[in-house]
């Protein structure tokens, strides 16, 4: 395959080109998560060579696909990131490809639109935040103050704040305070949380094992699995499925689950995509164990029917980057 595909990559056709470029697209979509294989490497570097022939149509096509595509190379991110605007949006908005120099540079040179679309990624470090801040039209400044994931100083967020309708300034204000202080949290000692007691295992007529291996082979889902278990009383395991699927360790889930409120719980279930009737299962026995009247979960879900979906996976996403960041600074 690698022979044919370097023959083609010769061809000084367009049509052979196009066609390259959208086969190998394809098979770089497919190893989504190989970020390490000669392989991987191959295909970026026909993709690299191609990409300045394509037609806006197929470039467009390419950064659509390759967005979510954690193995596309930092070089090809960038050039379609500095594409026109419909080529680069998805890859400005969603990939993770993208390097803290490459973004920097777009943010200091780039028009508005390529800046809005920006201002809606998962995570906006300080520095590319203060670049949009600087630069950015009203709606790149609102969208960024509405990003949960965009880190800022609170003054700067206030300024930002202040622009907004009232209503939606305090929503946002509210959101960004509660949600930094639940990634404090997250350092804390068990001890300096309030929470109540850790989780049991229990008995389950389905094992967490085989719930996976069903919802990974498509015979049933996580959200079925969540309902099940929950009316099993079995909130131990839901929180091991809920780390699996959220990325986030087992050990914050637990505690989350723990805590007095709901608002990280249900972060992580709607980052999970885990339904509202789900959730209110997960609600009632949290109740139980906790030991709080069952009005204190229907208000926990009244709150998970606002949680914006964007909010809550931004928010997962910060959260990962801190726990990941701190353990990195530990480790050296």
């Amino acid at each position: 395959m690698t022979d044919s595909l370097l023959q083609l990559a010769k061809d000084s056709s367009s049509e052979k080109k196009h066609e390259l470029a959208e086969h190998v697209t394809g098979l770089l979509t497919v190893r989504s998560k190989d970020d390490s294989s000669e392989a991987i490497t191959l295909l970026n570097n026909m993709l690299e060579g191609v990409y300045g022939s394509l037609e806006l149509e197929a470039r467009k096509k390419m950064s659509e696909r390759l967005a979510d595509v954690g193995s596309t190379s930092s070089k090809l991110a960038e050039a379609m990131a500095n594409d026109e605007l419909p080529v680069a949006q998805a890859v400005l908005e969603r990939s993770k490809s993208l390097s803290e120099d490459a973004l920097r540079s777009i943010a200091q040179k780039k028009d508005q639109g390529h800046l809005l679309a920006m201002a809606k990624r998962d995570h906006i470090s300080e520095d590319v935040a203060k670049l949009l801040v600087k630069r950015g039209s009203k709606d790149v400044r609102h969208a960024l103050a509405s990003n949960l994931g965009a880190e800022m100083q609170m003054p700067v967020f206030e300024e930002l704040v202040k622009d907004m309708p009232k209503q939606m300034g305090e929503r946002i204000r509210h959101l960004r305070k509660s949600n930094e202080e639940l990634i404090e949290d997250l350092f804390r000692e068990d001890g300096e949380i309030a929470s109540g007691q850790k989780l049991e295992k229990r008995a389950s007529k389905i094992s967490p094992k085989a719930w996976l291996m069903g919802i990974k082979l498509g015979k049933t889902t996580l959200n079925k699995a969540v309902y099940q278990l929950a009316h099993e009383h079995n909130l131990l395991d839901v929180a091991g499925l809920l780390s699996v699927f959220s990325g986030l360790e087992m050990k914050y889930v637990h505690n989350l689950m723990v805590r007095f409120d709901a608002t990280g719980i249900a972060t992580v279930c709607r980052a999970s995509g885990i339904g509202a009737m789900e959730f209110q299962a997960v609600c009632k026995e949290r109740c139980k164990h906790l030991k709080f009247p069952e009005s204190t979960g229907s208000k926990w879900l009244t709150n998970y029917h606002m949680l914006d979906d964007n909010d809550a996976r931004r928010l997962l996403a910060l959260m990962k980057m801190k726990l990941g960041s701190a353990e990195t600074h530990q480790a050296a």
